[in-house]
């Protein structure tokens, strides 16, 4: 994901859409990677806590990261840069 300059978006961990009248409110689920040839993800916990997976390196079992605000570079992981942000209603 890259901004018009060039540079990374600066990813919210929250954001609302809507007008005045009827905003709907999301939170940062998840973050998808792609480096290596495959996807790699972030999953993003309801108190904000984040899990790593790789499907291949860690087959079912996710690693625990810490908390999102806590993690200095959000775009990568494990040479790997990110491609896509899930939101969900909260």
């Amino acid at each position: 994901m890259l901004s018009p300059s060039g540079a990374p978006p600066k990813l919210s961990q929250s954001l609302s859409i809507g007008t005045k009248e009827a905003k709907v409110a999301y939170k940062l689920k998840g973050i998808i990677y792609l480096g290596g040839n495959h996807f790699t993800s972030r999953i993003v916990g309801s108190q904000g806590e984040v899990w790593y997976h790789d499907g291949i390196a860690t087959k079912e079992k996710c690693l625990h990261e810490g908390k999102l605000n806590t993690i200095e570079d959000i775009h990568h992981v494990r040479d790997r840069t990110s491609c896509m942000t899930i939101y969900g209603i909260v």
